[in-house]
């Protein structure tokens, strides 16, 4: 995708060329701000590292689940749960949010029972990062995101421009909202005729953009100085 914007920035005949252009992507705007402010990139634990870990923990803490017991060992079963807990990073579900979720009486037992292994199995999981020194790869933008609040040095952006997202997650509008103070000027670009008032219905082909508006307008409104 890089290269492809590249060479159409490039096909407009009034640019000669450019030296300071980054295209990034949420993961990589994180890496290149930890980079500017100079903060040292934890040790972080990959991916299959996490299905590896994961796969432990389910034997580990086998007896204590309710709903998943017999399912811990089947084959596949540690990946899936790899990518439930990288959708949690994204929407920073903690393990003390997931169980208070099932707090509502009208909640179904088999739900209650759901959250209930889910929060058991994602806090055991941070205890090991946590006594093995590491920190989830899905954490790099968190990281980011803390470094730019607190920064131990400043750095400048000419113009920010921000096209081709229908949808962000709280982790990644919130790196974006950290990060737009450090930039000149900004473009947030979305794929709407007009600014929505209300959020669309849900069969709308335009329901999930303009949600995804008004969640990122609400939270930059909300920012000291804007």
């Amino acid at each position: 995708a890089t290269f492809q914007l590249e060479r159409q920035l490039l096909s407009d005949r009034a640019l000669h060329g450019f030296t300071r252009l980054r295209i990034l992507s949420f993961e990589r705007l994180a890496q290149f701000v930890l980079d500017e402010l100079r903060v040292p990139t934890p040790a972080l634990l990959s991916e299959q590292g996490r299905v590896m870990v994961l796969r432990a923990l389910l034997f580990e803490q086998g007896r204590k689940l309710k709903t998943f017991r017999a399912s811990a060992r089947l084959t596949g079963f540690a990946q899936q749960l790899s990518l439930l807990f990288r959708e949690f990073q994204h929407h920073k579900l903690a393990p003390r949010k997931l169980s208070s979720l099932p707090a509502d009486e009208k909640t179904q037992t088999a739900l209650r029972d759901k959250l209930h292994d889910f929060a058991l199995l994602l806090e055991a999981y941070g205890g090991w990062l946590k006594t093995n020194s590491l920190q989830d790869a899905g954490t790099l933008l968190d990281i980011a995101t803390e470094s730019l609040r607190h920064p131990v040095r400043r750095f400048a952006i000419h113009s920010v421009w921000l096209d081709g997202f229908a949808e962000m997650t709280p982790q990644e509008l919130e790196l974006l909202a950290a990060f737009l103070p450090f930039a000149g000027n900004a473009t947030l670009a979305f794929c709407l005729d007009r600014k929505p008032e209300s959020d669309p219905a849900w069969l709308s082909t335009w329901s999930v953009v303009a949600q995804t508006f008004r969640r990122c307008h609400a939270r930059l409104a909300a920012m000291d100085g804007c």
